[in-house]
């Protein structure tokens, strides 16, 4: 599949050494957890620790970003012709890795354990930027053997704040050398450590949020009937949003509605003003998003007209669905059937209902998020008990860099 005169067993040599300072380094970078667009520390973390290679590092886009890239040797970059005419040099792969953190207290109890309170790599971003980084220190060592770019991208505010989509409404992707490819994976508790699985089209849902503010009439609790109770109001609303998807949504049709915090009262004799509560919906389909968006309108509507209470009621559309590229995910299974061997490769893995930023990457360029299994056993993502597992590193700079090599070095097509 390579150039003839490359033995990818090499590839694999030149992992294996580089490994237990990558194990070092998503330590360190574990212990220094920053969440959304705080990441100052690491982002300065990774550009010292990629200073020693043929990275050309280029200026952030959103403040706490680090993107770089890494030109095979016979390709022209803009710095050979004054004009910079040539700048798009050929074809261009594009790596991305998260690197912000969660607002969670750890309990992992390992000696490389967070060191900021109340924060935490609990969703694996330290394991996605060790890769990253040791996939660029190996193909930096391979430059004569592809043609064209690979672009490297540390990623801030995955979680909530949707950094993706900041990177590429800032012209990420639009930026020569523009990228026919995008790739990205993440750590993935529950299947065998090493094993890497993705799917062909909507493989992640779509997430909104929304915030419901229900206003009634505060007074004691001894009397309600003198009062517009809120809570009451409230928990009919309630009831009747879980209603949603199991009575007016087909049933073979995925959707989520939940609500997440619910907010109101300070006595345990005092009937509140009003209630506040906020929570999520998931889809795939965008029929499906204005089906949840009208009945919660009628059901919000309809329990606090019963209860003689109004509302206000905001709905703010996020996340995207993440559709993988399903030539994309076939060449990914090549690579990964002949590079980590065909018990690595899983494709029977179920949707699921989680949000992901990548999704505005393959919203613009064909490619694949895939995911690297961390165990069996491995405890759940933004959990308090959570590590990433180092034995799964090697296979996610394999995969990542025999993406890049193969794509470069092979099919352009690819």
């Amino acid at each position: 599949m390579l150039k003839p005169g490359f033995d990818p067993k090499d590839l694999k040599k030149r992992i294996q050494k580089i490994l237990p300072e990558i194990t070092e380094i998503r330590h360190a970078l574990h212990r220094i957890p920053e969440t959304k667009l705080e990441e100052r520390k690491t982002s300065e973390r990774i550009r010292e620790l990629v200073v020693d290679t043929r990275i050309e590092l280029l200026k952030p886009y959103i403040g706490t970003d680090v993107v770089g890239l890494l030109w095979g040797t016979k390709t022209k970059t803009p710095r050979d012709t004054a004009d910079g005419e040539n700048r798009i040099g050929g074809t261009n792969v594009t790596l991305r890795a998260d690197i912000d953190a969660l607002p969670i207290e750890e309990k992992s109890g390992k000696r490389w354990k967070s060191e900021h309170d109340g924060r935490a790599h609990s969703c694996g971003h330290d394991g996605h930027m060790a890769i990253l980084i040791g996939t660029l220190k190996v193909l930096d060592g391979l430059t004569n053997l592809f043609d064209g770019s690979i672009r490297f991208v540390f990623q801030p505010a995955e979680e909530e704040a949707g950094g993706g989509k900041m990177m590429v409404d800032k012209g990420l992707l639009d930026t020569d050398p523009k990228p026919s490819a995008v790739y990205a994976l993440h750590g993935w508790p529950g299947i065998a450590t090493g094993t890497i699985a993705a799917i062909p089209g909507p493989a992640m849902a779509a997430q909104d949020r929304f915030r419901i503010t229900v206003k009634g009439k505060g007074g004691h609790g001894a009397v309600p009937h003198r009062a517009i109770d809120p809570i009451v109001a409230s928990a009919q609303i309630i009831n009747g949003l879980q209603t949603i998807v199991s009575r007016s949504i087909e049933p073979v049709a995925p959707g989520v509605v939940s609500v997440c915090t619910i907010h109101g009262g300070t006595a345990s004799n005092v009937i509140p003003d009003q209630v506040t509560m906020e929570g999520t919906t998931r889809y795939f389909d965008k029929k499906i998003q204005s089906l949840i968006r009208s009945r919660m309108k009628e059901v919000i509507h309809g329990g606090c007209a019963a209860a003689g209470a109004t509302y206000s009621f905001d709905y703010n559309e996020g996340y995207i669905p993440l559709v993988n590229n399903p030539e994309k995910v076939n060449f990914l299974k090549e690579v990964v059937e002949s590079y980590l061997g065909e018990k690595a490769w899983m494709s029977d893995l179920p949707q699921v209902m989680g949000a992901e930023d990548f999704a505005f990457y393959l919203d613009k360029v064909p490619g694949v998020f895939l995911r690297l299994g961390l165990g069996e056993d491995s405890p759940n993502l933004h959990s308090a008990e959570f590590d990433f597992n180092d034995r799964a590193i090697e296979a996610g700079i394999t995969v990542m860099s025999a993406l890049a090599l193969e794509t470069l070095s092979g099919d352009a097509e690819r």
